[in-house]
């Protein structure tokens, strides 16, 4: 099943609207070329492992993918034929903790205890670098935080913002290792859980974040885009990636772009990303898979591939979730 992203025209439609209101930019100008055509293809309508959200796929080395599911592990050099591997399921709750890729070796960032209010983090992080076993070490001085955005960039791993069990936070920390953290200065953005991370342009970008549900404002969405090429000095590159404030989607970079794959808003799932050149101008772009957000991404370089998510529907007044477990992947027409 193939369904075509006709990013040329969708560029053209928005030009138009902006010659109408004298708005048009040359960084536009530059997005509306014959090269911004992207063919998603559906290769697999359901993966061994089963249907699920919330956890990476990580591109080793030799060229594999690995799912780090939370049922097991699995292995792919093509998203299309996938094998069980040793490897135990990650160890911590990816939906609390940050679970990154770093070097050789792929980190769970301690395990979670209770809920958003009520919690423990185990300062224990697990790595691999052969994808059979998980290695404990302990990290006395990994921060109590959960609902962080967590990446690797410039050599140390990055955990940005989160909550700590009173309220959202607007700290940075890093590591070299895992083991050892050392506290930034406080950056210009305000306190935020729920946000994302992601590497861009030589740059660590931090995307979106705000309350959690149940807090005050816990309804309120932000999808701010800040960047640092050090975690000290902070560049606000836009106020929102789209209107309103989409939600659920995973950062990945593809084809020199910045795609937020799974843009849902106002309560509903989409079929939807979100594509940027720069960080600073965004345009929406449908997809012809299913509506769902959390899903998992990657990229060998040429295409992106996406697996899993979740989404929700009312059916009878009761509200129903669906999750996935088919592959996608995008590549340029």
């Amino acid at each position: 099943m193939a369904g075509l992203v006709d990013v040329d025209r969708r560029h053209t439609l928005v030009l138009m609207a902006a010659v109408a209101i004298g708005a048009c930019s040359g960084a536009s100008a530059r997005q509306d070329q014959p090269r911004n055509r992207y063919r998603w293809r559906r290769i697999l309508d359901a993966a061994p492992y089963p249907k699920s959200y919330n956890y990476p796929v990580h591109v080793l080395r030799d060229g594999r993918f690995v799912a780090l599911h939370p049922a097991g592990t699995w292995s792919s050099r093509d998203g299309i034929r996938w094998q069980r591997e040793p490897l135990d399921r990650v160890p911590t709750n990816s939906a609390y903790l940050g679970v990154v890729q770093h070097g050789d070796a792929s980190m769970a960032l301690g395990r979670h205890t209770g809920n958003y209010l009520s919690f423990t983090v185990d300062r224990t992080i697990w790595r691999t670098r052969n994808y059979r076993a998980w290695e404990a070490v302990s990290a006395p001085a990994l921060p109590g935080l959960i609902f962080y955005a967590a990446a690797s960039f410039g050599g140390r791993i990055w955990m940005l913002g989160g909550h700590d069990g009173r309220g959202p936070v607007n700290q940075v920390w890093s590591s070299l290792d895992g083991v050892d953290w050392q506290a930034m200065p406080t950056p210009p953005w305000s306190p935020r859980a729920r946000a994302v991370a992601v590497v861009f342009q030589g740059r660590l970008l931090l995307i979106g974040g705000g309350a959690i549900d149940g807090e005050p404002g816990g309804d309120t969405r932000a999808s701010e885009v800040w960047a640092t090429a050090d975690g000290r000095g902070w560049e606000k590159l836009a106020g929102h990636v789209g209107t309103p404030d989409p939600v659920g989607f995973v950062p990945q970079v593809f084809d020199g772009r910045l795609w937020l794959v799974g843009a849902n808003r106002s309560g509903a799932f989409a079929s939807e990303m979100i594509m940027s050149d720069d960080g600073q101008k965004w345009l929406p772009v449908t997809a012809p898979w299913s509506a769902r957000g959390a899903m998992a991404t990657w990229t060998d370089g040429g295409g992106l591939f996406m697996t899993g998510g979740k989404s929700s529907r009312v059916i009878d007044g009761e509200t129903v979730f669906e999750y996935s477990n088919d592959v996608w992947v995008m590549t340029r027409a």
